[in-house]
């Protein structure tokens, strides 16, 4: 039978087990999983920050081949190469109804692969043929499974959540696999510095080597305001996208920010943190949450990689039953770029 990697409860494994091949519903599709990247957020799951209700198999960020399909299935044949948006609005509410699909009012009571349905931690999964976007065929698998949440938390926060603008300068608290697509994608819509915020060298200088960072502050050897003095010539910037999201980030992030500038919250945060009011008033600044992305963003995403704008983060593969070991490295911070599972590596 087919492997999958099932979580079961906080403080478990996560098991490797065999699993039936999945029955399709007629809207659905039985998907050969080439690819499943490795989420920070499957981290969170593991770990009780993210509640989800096992058994459930993990992996969200999806790539593979059309096996079966559902009598229902439009568009879509055999073979054909695709990758999952893994959140399932429900079109009707007047979130959907107003674009603000990623906020959907019933997206928790709809299939949220990987979370609240099997995801793709597994040989083969099942999916609703809606929830698909074509995966060309210049373009890995990994790679395509990356943008699934990745590329697309990272087009939503630099596009819509943190409007990024011609002339702008931005900084990226915290370089993992989102973050590097936050510089480059910031870089495409006219941010002239992109600087790289963190603690691990070896990130930061991936950042400027291969993701479009301009300069970077490794915060283990400089106080962060005074990297952005040095960089920006006194400035500050326009937006800091933080994925630390603790007490000192905030206080970092906020003293950075330029009059006017845009605090974006992406990374999930463990515990309340506080923040200055009097300095956001008195710069007129703003804090605004980014959560995942559309299924038209993830196909933006796409037709930017397919065009050679974009470059995949994903570097290191792995076999499904190394799951709990690249889950604490990911916990400790030693996964540069991004891992991915290869379902059928023996």
């Amino acid at each position: 039978m087919p492997n999958v990697a099932r979580f079961y409860r906080v403080g478990d494994p996560v098991k490797v087990e065999d699993n039936p091949l999945p029955r399709i519903d007629p809207d659905e599709i039985l998907l050969k999983i080439r690819a499943a990247s490795v989420c920070h957020s499957d981290v969170h799951v593991v770990s009780g920050v993210i509640p989800v209700n096992g058994p459930v198999v993990l992996g969200h960020e999806i790539a593979g081949d059309i096996e079966q399909l559902g009598e229902n299935v439009e568009n879509i044949k055999k073979g054909d190469r695709a990758i999952v948006h893994f959140v399932t609005p429900c079109g009707d509410c007047n979130f959907c109804l107003t674009g603000n699909t990623n906020v959907c009012k019933n997206i928790n009571s709809l299939p949220m692969y990987g979370f609240s349905a099997d995801g793709g931690y597994a040989q083969y999964m099942k999916v609703n043929y809606k929830r698909l976007v074509r995966l060309p065929s210049d373009l890995p698998y990994e790679f395509g499974s990356t943008l699934c949440c990745a590329g697309v938390t990272a087009m939503h926060a630099v596009k819509s959540a943190g409007k990024i603008n011609l002339g702008d300068i931005i900084a990226v608290y915290g370089t993992g696999g989102v973050g590097m697509y936050i510089l480059q994608i910031a870089k495409l819509c006219g941010a002239t510095t992109a600087i790289a915020v963190g603690r691990t060298e070896d990130k930061l200088q991936m950042a400027q080597q291969s993701f479009g960072a301009d300069a970077a502050v490794n915060l283990t050897k400089e106080k962060l305001t005074d990297g952005i003095k040095r960089i920006t010539g006194g400035k500050g910037v326009n937006a800091v996208f933080d994925f630390v999201v603790n007490n000192e980030s905030i206080e970092n992030s906020t003293k950075i920010l330029a009059n006017t500038g845009r605090l974006i919250l992406v990374g999930i945060g463990r515990e309340p943190v506080l923040m200055n009011p009097k300095r956001m008033t008195f710069k007129e600044a703003s804090v605004v949450g980014s959560s995942v992305g559309s299924k038209e963003e993830l196909q933006l995403l796409v037709d930017l990689a397919s065009s050679g704008r974009l470059k995949g983060v994903a570097n290191s593969k792995h076999r499904l039953n190394e799951v709990n070991e690249v889950l604490t490295a990911l916990k400790e911070g030693k996964v540069l770029g991004r891992a991915y599972f290869d379902p059928f590596l023996e």
